[in-house]
């Protein structure tokens, strides 16, 4: 009998479809997002443009909240990548940072079965139930 799904970030897995290279993705798109740059982290967190001549105000609230917390996007360079598929953004911006930036991760890992646990401080393994409290 195979085990429930997993929530590992903004996906699920199961012990038996495990994929070391989707978890991390998702672990450091959960608890890194910072080493993202400006355009990805606004293309990666919305499926639809959000640029600045917005008409609507609640987007241009939003629009104005992105630029301050994370610096600028053109507005022409948000347009081109949003006409990638919204998976394959988050894809392509997980793969950069993690050539370019890996050493800023921190991999917390399971000493028994050596997958990546929830959180860059947890101390229970999700996947095999280790625990080294």
């Amino acid at each position: 009998m195979s085990q429930p799904p997993i929530s590992f970030g903004e996906i699920e897995m199961t012990v038996e479809d495990y994929n070391d290279a989707r978890a991390l993705r998702a672990y450091t798109r959960t608890h890194f997002p910072h080493l993202m740059t400006p355009l990805e982290r606004r293309v990666t967190e919305y499926i639809a443009p959000i640029v600045s001549d917005a008409t609507d105000t609640k987007i241009r609230k939003l629009y104005e909240f992105l630029e301050t917390r994370d610096g600028h996007a053109e507005d022409a360079e948000v347009m081109n990548t949003c006409h990638t598929p919204f998976e394959r953004r988050i894809e392509n911006a997980m793969d950069r940072v993690l050539v370019e930036r890996r050493s800023e991760i921190v991999e917390n890992r399971c000493p028994k079965c050596h997958r990546l646990v929830r959180t860059p401080k947890a101390k229970q393994c999700l996947w095999c139930g280790n625990d080294w409290h």
